[in-house]
């Protein structure tokens, strides 16, 4: 009796396990995988159905309950390359590439030959900003591959990492010769050239890219930027709404689209898309600066001032850039009409760099307020700095050009203008009349003759 209840309670221990095995098969064939991990103990000795429940976990995004399980897992057995990469793959998508790191060398050291495991090494390296580390590796790779694209490709990124820019260029030429058609070794060297103001070379590079692919959007940007710094805007306006169509929507795209349509002379387009890049950084400088002159070239007048007098706030007393923001702020307020204000930029402007053609534009803007008085006060210093050798136009062998005109000329015809006018709209001036003093000739006769 004993033997039969022992044997009852074993199949009916056997029924019960096959009917949960067959719950997790169809959970996981289901992918309710909340149902499979709470089917599964986590302390279960098991090794496959706990790799089921890892599986699970990883699905639902649940990484550090799937490492707890793969660590029980890597101590039975330390040299199973699949755990070491599940961890590693755990810590990548949990953000932690340094860590992934270290579980994909110890795959790399147990197989070295493996190429996919030395790529997720090097990749995570790379995420991880270790540079110097991720350059050792490379050279390592490429002692075994000497003709591998990729390796040289992400050398080329180590070095970048690493500010060893002309390195960098040749790990990156030495890709490109090993694989033209690499979308992002493309896209690094333009970026090089760019950075290095050679738009032309990254034009040339990306444009031979495009003859194959069209789709690629790292190497359409770098093609556009290139074609914005050339300040040819028509074709940089053309590859940039072509990526917007693509779908990129990031920060560099409507900056330099905003700048493009600014530079083409179409400010609504500028507005429009500097909009997007001030929505994406509003604390930008750059953004801020262009974002204010195409305000101030359309309806927003208002904004534009402020959006310029914003960057002048965040800008720093010994910024480089604070000359081209306090011109674009006296711009700002010249299209809004505020001429005092845009005076009182000018001054401070002055004080910053000395510039006495300051004085013409202060000048002129007391012009337009009907000011005469400070206007010709202000003409008249600006001619007292300018250089002789500047005040009229000269050829080369010396004579004056009778068909050009210099600020010089055009600020004294404009002095004599004001004051023609004054003297027919309000008379001569007091002392304009001198009367003669009284000569006493008999006294000055006897003062000779003497």
């Amino acid at each position: 009796m004993k033997s039969f209840v022992t044997l009852m309670l074993c199949l009916l221990s056997m029924t019960t396990f096959a009917q949960v095995h067959d719950e997790i098969t169809s959970a996981m064939e289901e992918f309710d995988y909340d149902k499979v991990i709470n089917l599964i103990s986590p302390g279960t000795k098991d090794s496959l159905l706990l790799s089921t429940r890892i599986q699970a976990l990883k699905a639902m995004n649940r990484y550090p309950e799937a490492i707890v399980d793969l660590t029980s897992l890597f101590v039975k057995d330390t040299t199973d390359t699949k755990i070491l990469i599940d961890l590693a793959e755990c810590y990548k998508l949990m953000g932690s590439p340094r860590q992934a790191a270290d579980y994909y060398r110890k795959a790399v050291s147990l197989r070295p030959n493996n190429k996919f495991f030395r790529l997720q090494y090097i990749r995570s390296l790379l995420n991880a900003e270790n540079f110097k580390e991720a350059r050792d590796a490379c050279h390592g790779w490429l002692e075994q591959d000497t003709v591998s694209a990729t390796g040289y490709k992400y050398l080329g990124q180590a070095y970048e990492g690493m500010q060893d820019i002309p390195n960098a260029f040749f790990s990156y030429n030495v890709a490109y010769r090993r694989d033209s058609l690499d979308a992002q070794t493309v896209a690094r060297i333009a970026n090089i050239f760019n950075n290095n103001r050679q738009f032309t070379d990254a034009i040339d590079v990306t444009e031979c890219y495009r003859l194959s692919d069209t789709t690629s959007v790292d190497v359409n940007r770098q093609n556009a930027k290139a074609y914005c710094m050339l300040k040819d805007y028509k074709k940089a306006i053309e590859r940039y709404e072509s990526l917007k169509r693509m779908g990129d929507r990031s920060f560099l795209t409507f900056y330099y689209l905003g700048i493009s349509y600014y530079g083409d002379n179409w400010f609504y387009g500028s507005y429009d898309n500097l909009k997007e890049a001030y929505a994406k950084n509003s604390t930008d400088i750059n953004v801020l600066y262009y974002y204010a002159k195409s305000c101030s070239r359309t309806s927003w007048k208002k904004e534009g001032v402020e959006f310029m007098e914003k960057a002048v706030e965040i800008a720093t007393p010994g910024d480089s850039i604070l000359e081209r923001l306090y011109k674009g702020l006296a711009e700002c307020y010249g299209y809004a009409g505020e001429s005092y204000k845009k005076i009182e930029v000018m001054n401070r402007l002055y004080k910053l760099n000395k510039d006495y053609k300051l004085f013409y534009s202060i000048a002129r803007a007391y012009d337009s307020n009907k000011d005469y008085e400070n206007a010709i006060h202000f003409y008249e210093k600006f001619m007292s700095l300018t250089p002789k050798n500047q005040r009229f136009p000269y050829d080369e062998e010396g004579k004056i050009i009778e068909s050009a005109t210099t600020m010089y000329q055009i600020a004294e015809k404009r002095v004599k203008k004001i004051r023609e006018e004054d003297f027919f709209r309000n008379g001569a001036p007091d002392d304009f009349f001198v009367v003669p003093k009284k000569i006493d000739i008999k006294k000055d006769t006897v003062a000779g003759k003497q």
